[in-house]
């Protein structure tokens, strides 16, 4: 029935949008401009001083627009901006002129690769070798002269894509000047005879604040790559063969509690061009030894605790597969399902038990046709990995699987449509040797936006099917929304669902089912300056919330967020949020039984000061109140930054959040009742960051993070009535069990990285971790550091080079 319901609803919503496609006018008026590039004999000097022959008989583009605060101004005469682009078979060399009547003025913050919100002047210019007004290739440069590339589908912007180009720059009495030179290699285009390309070139004005385009961008209506102006010209290129290949090796000291082991790695990335459109890239002997460390905190919730993915590999170019919302790829090497569920025998003890699976090699496939199909693969495997056990009678040892040799899939298909719509249907599967669960999930996607560009339709529709060793369990969920994308009041109206055995967590990431949520939105915002702001929005949004089976209200929320940001770059704003009684779904860990929590608010602001200056802080309080109950919190963050110099910036970071009364589970009683009381927790952490940039290629960063959190819980235990409201019950705590919680953990950091040659890196990386958990949950901060350095240390070097080598550079080589 549930089924049915969600497949008429998804028809409504398809029907309704290619209806409203068909009928309406456009009105969206987008004048785009038109340069024609050209083709050249000679090759330019790339060093950022554009004022050789070889520019001179290039066309110029000019007359730019700006961007923010004053959308749709032209650019001042102090400040005109001039670009030049010319070909040949090889690659594209882009020049600009950004002039300045005060060069004095411009920053020059160093940065490393894709910093580009650095305290410096940016120039950016994006290409869109498709025409589809929807994807973007984008090459920045600084007017510190770092240089960074980005991927963008619509506003969604992808640092972690990195190709290799070259990018110089340089200052003189007139502004700052900008060579680029682009290879084909790092493009995706048809191989045509004449290319039907669009492109558009940025220019961010930092001690302005103003931001300046080529092609006027509307902010008011439609996205931004829609404006994209029209590159001619370009004619009879081929698509070179696109084969890189990045071979790296690594040494590693390990130094633990008294233990000290070293190892040496190498392996290689590989990076290849099947065709003129898609792309296939490759991990082989993958090593993940140098990703930064996970921000863990003490988890008393009744959802897992996940992070944020920080291996390249599974970063770049990955954005095709999040169609859909079924892809996690921290699924792909994480902890083994049975890693907390080894079964001992009598006299056995466990003495090696992994807590990662091990990635044996990965796969992806991305590109998209000329008739605009995407289609992309990803396939990982992942060793069997199992956990040693000894018998502490007759020293005999066995093992026992906790994760079996593991497949894992993602494919997916995106067709866009329209001028900046798609429709996408995505699988996502997990496939286990032997007796495990394996699990297939499949989404198919629509995103429509109107011809007029003022109002977006969007849809989902989702399945997930697990096949148990005891039978297949199937879910459903879906999601569809209506947004106004036009105006300055742009309402939204949404729904939510998923039913209660929908479970995608096999390689995708959900906490939170049989639950439906009705969402209406509501923001006001002000584009261009008005008095003493810059812009300014508030955001009106509000939620409702039922469980599914049985049909329940659980919960109803109202929040108010104004945002404003002054012409001097003081932002500040506010957090205003209302709770009706909440009828919480999962706190019990019990299936159909709620906690009653009673009606709530909370009353938040923060406050961000200009980071042109030399010192800027952020601030950021909140207070937490409960109607008619003992339960409130506070919480406080700063965050002060000073740059010492355009090399040298430091960043600390103050967290601090106080919890009391919180009606909290504590544990199951022998008679399957959950048991709650009241907890209290308390938090501090304590980060600091810093980066010595010695040039653009050359940087010393530090990253150190110390967080501390301690829970109690009220021994006046409770059971819980049908309703979710608390009654006496007789349980006690047992001698082996104590919910009160001390954890502690510092991470340090510090790292030299060179970028020797364009792609190609050497990073040395000291790491130093200390953990500690125990029960004393009324321990202070003091103590509890006191008592974390008496823990083990783990000491940890390494170096990797990562070498990049180019199959076209290679054979020129060979042939000389």
């Amino acid at each position: 029935m549930q089924f049915k319901f969600i497949l008429t609803w998804l028809v409504v919503v398809l029907a309704f949008a290619k209806a409203e496609s068909q009928i309406a006018q456009d009105t969206l008026d987008i004048k785009r401009k038109v340069y024609r590039a050209t083709r050249v004999s000679t090759l330019p000097v790339i060093d950022g001083k554009p004022f050789e022959k070889f520019w001179d008989a290039i066309p110029s583009g000019g007359d730019f627009v700006m961007v923010a605060p004053s959308n749709g101004q032209k650019e001042r005469d102090t400040h005109t901006t001039k670009f030049k682009v010319a070909y040949d078979d090889n690659a594209l060399y882009v020049a600009a002129f950004l002039y300045d009547n005060n060069p004095k003025s411009i920053p020059r913050q160093f940065s490393q690769r894709d910093e580009i919100n650095a305290q410096a002047d940016v120039f950016g210019f994006f290409l869109n070798n498709y025409n589809n007004q929807i994807n973007q290739t984008k090459f920045f440069a600084t007017s510190a002269n770092a240089l960074g590339d980005a991927i963008a589908e619509g506003n969604r912007e992808d640092f972690s894509y990195n190709v290799v180009f070259k990018s110089e720059t340089s200052i003189n009495e007139l502004g700052w000047f900008v060579e680029m030179k682009i290879p084909y290699r790092t493009l995706r285009f048809p191989e045509i005879e004449k290319q039907d390309w669009s492109f558009q070139v940025f220019r961010r004005i930092r001690a302005l604040n103003e931001e300046y385009s080529y092609n006027f961008v509307d902010i008011t209506k439609g996205i931004s790559t829609q404006y994209d102006a029209l590159m001619t010209g370009v004619e009879n290129i081929n698509p070179p063969l696109r084969l890189n290949l990045y071979p790296y090796a690594t040494v590693v000291n390990d130094n633990f509690n008294g233990v000290q082991t070293t190892e040496y790695n190498a392996g290689m990335d590989l990076k290849y061009g099947i065709n003129d459109a898609f792309t296939l890239d490759a991990t082989l002997i993958p090593d993940f030894g140098q990703v930064a460390f996970d921000q863990v905190v003490l988890n008393l919730g009744p959802f897992e605790q996940t992070f944020g993915e920080n291996r390249a590999f599974f970063n770049e170019g990955t954005d095709l597969f999040n169609k859909g919302g079924i892809f996690f790829s921290r699924r792909i090497g994480q902890t083994p399902s049975g890693f907390g569920n080894v079964n001992l025998l009598e006299n056995e003890h466990i003495i090696d038990n992994p807590n990662n699976a091990k990635l044996l090699n990965a796969v992806k496939i991305t590109g998209r046709t000329v008739n605009r199909l995407g289609i992309g693969f990803l396939n990982a495997v992942t060793e069997k990995t199992e956990a040693t056990i000894e018998n502490l009678l007759n020293n005999e040892r066995r093992t026992e699987i906790t994760e079996p040799f593991t497949n894992y899939n993602m494919f997916i298909l995106d067709q866009q449509f329209s001028k900046n719509s798609s429709i996408a249907l995505s699988t996502a599967s997990t496939l286990r040797n032997g007796s495990f669960t394996d699990a297939i999930v499949n989404a198919l996607v629509l995103d429509h936006n109107d011809k007029n560009a003022s109002n977006n339709y969007r849809a989902e529709l989702k399945m997930s099917n697990r096949l148990t060793p005891t039978g297949t369990q199937t879910g459903i969920a879906s999601e569809t929304s209506w947004r106004k994308t036009t105006g300055r009041w742009r309402p939204r109206l949404a729904h939510f669902y998923r039913d209660k055995n929908w479970n995608p967590n096999d390689l995708g990431r959900n906490f939170q089912n049989n639950t439906q949520t009705f969402a209406a939105d509501l923001s006001y915002n002000q584009f261009v300056p008005v008095g003493i702001f810059n812009r300014y929005d508030i955001d009106f949004r509000i939620r409702h919330r039922r469980q599914i089976d049985p049909d329940l209200h659980t919960n109803s929320e109202f929040n108010i967020n104004p945002f404003f940001s002054t012409r001097e770059r003081l932002a500040f704003g506010g957090d205003i949020n209302f709770n009706t009684r909440n009828l919480n779904q999962f706190e019990a860990r019990k299936a159909g039984q709620v906690v009653r929590y009673e009606p709530s608010y909370f009353t938040g602001g923060f406050i961000s000061t200009d980071y042109r200056k030399k010192f800027a802080t952020d601030i950021r309080l909140g207070r937490f109140k409960r109607f008619n109950d003992i339960e409130e919190s506070y919480n406080f963050n700063i965050s002060p930054r000073y740059r010492f110099s355009d090399q040298f910036l430091l960043i600390y970071r103050l967290a601090w959040d106080k919890n009391d009364n919180r009606i909290s589970y504590v544990d199951t009683d022998i008679n399957d009742n959950p048991i709650v009381s009241r907890r209290h927790t308390h938090s501090v952490e304590n980060r600091v960051s810093g980066t010595y940039n010695f040039n653009n290629k050359q940087a010393l960063s530090l990253s150190f993070r110390n967080f501390w959190s301690r829970a109690t819980f009220s021994r006046d235990f409770k059971e819980l009535d049908s309703n979710g409201a608390t009654i006496p019950t007789d349980y006690t705590l047992t001698d082996d069990f104590d919910p009160d919680a001390n954890f502690n953990v510092w991470n340090l950091d510090l790292s030299y990285r060179w970028r020797f040659a364009p792609g190609s890196e050497a990073t040395l990386l000291y790491r130093n971790s200390i953990f500690n958990f125990d029960n004393q949950g009324d321990i202070t901060f003091q103590d509890s550091l006191d008592e974390l350095f008496t823990q083990p240390s783990r000491h940890n070097l390494s170096l990797r080079v990562t070498y990049f080598l180019d199959f076209n550079d290679a054979k020129r080589w060979f042939k000389a």
